[in-house]
């Protein structure tokens, strides 16, 4: 956590791309050693919170029904994350968001591929689920869509976020949440 905490700290006051594993360390007061130890990139550091996030969104879709619609799975799990002291963060003030959120939307393609890798494990586990536990005929694709769906869902607020930077403002109440089911729901429902 000191590792983390001392990163957010320098990407917030320096930038992501100003700050080095180096710096990370001296803050920290720890060995560059001990941070690689934990950490396989100053990317990893970044997306620590989204990384935590993102298995505990996938475990809790996967403790529910696999015959559920995705959405009310989805919808069901980000509840009980809440409900375990997970924070569901405004989009009301981007400008204002932690370093791992904005770096999701600004930062470098480091950032970007080490999330893309972590959806794809993501989306694995999913697949995996819904195949093992859905009785789908051998070559459906309903469990690789379901993966996918989530996947598409999740990255509409990042992208309605970025877009919000430059462009029109989302709505006052838009959380992360709320635009996850929002966009899951429209996507299947067919709703666009």
């Amino acid at each position: 956590m000191r590792i983390t905490e001392a990163a957010n700290r320098l990407f917030t006051e320096k930038g992501y791309l100003e700050t080095s594993v180096e710096d990370i360390s001296e803050e920290a007061d720890v060995a560059v050693r001990t941070i690689y130890t934990h950490f396989p990139s100053k990317a990893a550091i970044l997306l620590d919170h989204f990384d935590r996030w993102l298995i505990a969104l996938v475990d809790g879709i996967l403790d529910r029904p696999v015959d559920e619609p995705l959405v009310d799975a989805v919808a069901a799990s980000l509840a009980a994350m809440e409900a375990d002291g997970w924070v569901d963060r405004s989009y009301g003030d981007i400008e204002g968001s932690p370093p791992s959120a904005l770096g999701l939307i600004t930062g470098p393609p480091e950032v970007a591929g080490y999330m893309m890798q972590a959806w794809i494990q993501a989306q694995d586990r999913i697949v995996a689920d819904a195949h093992a536990r859905g009785g789908y005929p051998e070559g459906s694709l309903i469990p690789v869509a379901r993966g996918a769906a989530l996947f598409a869902a999740c990255m509409g607020p990042i992208f309605a976020a970025q877009l919000s930077l430059s462009g029109p403002s989302l709505p006052p109440n838009a959380t992360a949440n709320s635009l996850i089911v929002d966009f899951l729901g429209r996507l299947t429902r067919g709703n666009l």
